[in-house]
This record gives C-alpha cells, structure tokens and sequence, in this order.
C-alpha cells in the first residue's frame, strides 16, 4: 500500500513598525501538527513491499512537504532586545497504526533576516534584573562593567520596576525587593515574601507606591511599608490594573468587573469604574484610558470596624451623617455579635433633611454605610452613631 503525507507550510507572523526602544517577552509558542493517512480499501489488502515509499524529513532534505513554522518580526530596530520562551512543535499521526511506519523528532532551526543582527540564545531569567550603562539604553555587559545584572532572592517573573526616592523598588510574581546603587552594582534588601496580584498591581509616584498583594491585601510603600488590607472586597478581583490620579489624589482599582477607588487623603475605599486603565493630567486636563465608555456607579462609602473600645454588646439607635448633599441620601448599618462571623446588613433606610437615619440594631461591632443614587458632588464632614452600651 503506498502512503503520501504531506502538510502546508505553517506561518505565523508579528509586525511592529516604528520600534526605537523596545523589549518583547514572549510566552511559549505551542505549534502542534498532525498527519493523516487513509487506507486504499477496507479490509485493508496485505502489504505489498514493493509499494513501500520513504521521504525524509531532515532539515537538509530538498523535500517541499517538509512543516514549516515561521515567526517573523518586521519594522525598524533601534536597540532592540528580545526574550522568547522556547519554541515548541508537537508532531502526531492520527488514524489507524501501520506496521512499518517511523516517527522520529527532527531538530528545529533559527535563522535571522536581521543582516548583521545577531541571535542570542539563553536560558530564561524571569528573576534577574538588569541596568544600562549611564546614558545608554543597552544593557550589554562590557569591559568598563557599568552595565549589569543579577538575579533576585525569590522566584518568579519581575512584573514592575519602580523608583522611590533614591531608591528602586522591584515587585514580582513571588516577593517585593529594594534595590540601591553601591559603587557599580545593585544592593538587595527583600521587603516583603508575597507577590502581586498581577502584572498591573501596583502604581504610585517618587514618593509613595501603592500595591496588591497575592491575597488582594492593599499595601503602601513609601519610607515604611504599611498594611491598608481591604481584601474582604480586593480578594474577589481577578486580574486589577492601578492607576494613580495625581490630580485628585486617587488610586483607581479595576479588574474590568469590580472597581474600587481608594483615597489616600482620607484612607477610605469605595466603589468606582470597573474599566479605568490609566489616569494622566496634563497641560491642566485630566486624561482617562479605557477600553469602553467610563460609567460611574452609585456613590457608597463604608466605615472601619467600630467596638466604641470595649467588647460588650451595644444597642444602635440612629445615625447622623453630617454634609452638604441636597439629593436624597440612604444609610445602612453593618453589624454583628460574634467577631468570628460575617457582618449583616440593614435594610437601607433615608437619611432625613436633619441628617438622621434612624437604624435599631443590637451588635458587638457595626460599621456604618452611606449611599447616593444621584450623581452630585458632595463630602461628608461627620458620622455620629447613637446608642449605648449593655451593661453585660
């Protein structure tokens, strides 16, 4: 029986135009081949030797069937560097099996159009960093020893380098590092043993960086690194990007389902656009990026955990919210008895033209909601809990 296989070249291409300065880090490559073959009848009739075919695959035959992958980067190169993962082809037979039939690997080989460009080849640092020269933007090692690189104490891609002050801060998949100039090389003090929630987790400016943690914990970093938490609603995000409004003073937190804006100013979370990827001022005028329409949700804020210093019971008779809002304002009460069970929420109840909600409740500890269906600028001067406490 004779048995002809072949298979069209495979091309997979990527063009970048216009690059001057440029670092590409790829993910594997997976490129996955299969043969088929059919039988001449069924039942198949005996094998004939004298129909026996053979073609060969080797990188030096001159056959035309031979797969082809091809990856190919086109545009103007201005020091370019390029890391890749490997490359990797799978090569599989589907149909019945055929006594007689040789499957073996063939070597795969990288060639370059680049002219006088060179290929290098290296095992993959996702935990080394590396500087330049003074004034240089390549990072290739050479006799004056300016330029370097070394590798950090925790595992894992670096996601984001930043600088702080004199310093620079490196925040990865597995740990957040300290780096500071000492002579031609790069001191290294690990801060903190937990990554990033991702690639985009983190922002700030020279003065004060603001990251999540793998556990959706809210982090600052400025001369001290300070635990803000709110992971009870960060955890739930899956992917956030951060982005800091100087202007305002804002951190944006979206994920492109959740978003949150946190204040530095008054170390207070609330909701916000789920669909913000970066918030810029310039020349006067606040820029906002996004992929889609910005639509901006109710206004709700939620207070800290109060116990009002002792851990006895308390009856909650009312609030009052002082502020200057004229449109309709609604409060609600988070409270529970026990510390070791979730918070229960009240009903939302209007707060009245004297600024007063009136919401019974009997807890251990509360914190208090306030909500604003109608969009209008306003700020909440005062939140006075009425009530008392149990006497057991």
């Amino acid at each position: 029986m004779a048995i002809a296989v072949s298979a069209d070249p495979i091309i997979t291409t990527a063009s970048i135009l216009g690059v001057y300065n440029l670092w590409i880090v790829a993910d594997p490559i997976e490129v996955s081949l299969s043969l088929y073959s059919t039988r001449s009848q069924y039942p198949p009739a005996a094998i004939n030797p004298a129909l026996d075919q053979e073609f060969d695959c080797n990188a030096d035959s001159d056959n035309p069937d031979i797969p082809e992958v091809v990856v190919g980067i086109t545009g103007t190169w201005f020091n370019i560097c390029i890391i890749a993962d490997p490359i990797e082809v799978i090569t599989s037979l589907s149909g019945d099996y055929i006594e007689g039939v040789l499957v073996s690997a063939s070597p795969i080989t990288v060639e370059t159009s680049f002219g006088d460009a060179d290929i290098v080849l290296e095992a993959v640092k996702s935990n080394w960093i590396k500087w330049s020269g003074i004034g240089d933007l390549d990072f290739t090692i050479s006799r004056d020893n300016v330029a370097g690189e070394r590798p950090l104490d925790w595992r894992g891609w670096v996601y984001q380098i930043k600088k702080l002050g004199d310093r620079v801060v490196v925040y990865g998949e597995n740990g957040v590092s300290i780096i500071k100039p000492s002579g031609k090389y790069y001191g290294l003090e690990t801060i903190y043993r937990l990554g990033l929630k991702g690639k985009s987790a983190v922002t700030g400016d020279n003065y004060t960086h603001y990251f999540i943690n793998t556990k959706g914990e809210l982090y600052s970093l400025a001369e001290i690194l300070q635990k803000l938490d709110y992971s009870e609603y960060l955890a739930a995000m899956s992917n956030p990007v951060m982005s800091h409004d100087v202007e305002n003073e804002l951190i944006y937190i979206c994920d492109g389902s959740l978003g949150y804006v946190y204040s530095p100013k008054d170390k207070s979370l609330g909701s916000g656009p789920v669909n913000i990827t970066g918030v810029s001022s310039q020349g006067g005028t606040l820029y906002v990026v996004a992929p889609a329409a910005v639509t901006i949700p109710d206004f709700e804020i939620c207070t800290d955990i109060y116990d009002f210093r002792t851990r006895k019971n308390k009856n909650i008779y009312s609030i009052e919210v002082g502020t200057d809002l004229t449109e309709t304002l609604e409060a609600a009460i988070d409270y529970r008895i026990d510390k070791a069970v979730s918070f229960v929420t009240t009903d939302w109840h209007t707060v009245d033209s004297r600024g007063m909600a009136f919401i019974p409740v009997m807890a251990q500890e509360v914190r208090v909601r306030v909500r604003s269906t109608v969009y209008e600028y306003f700020e909440v001067d005062s939140i006075i809990i009425n009530g008392e406490v149990c006497s057991h």
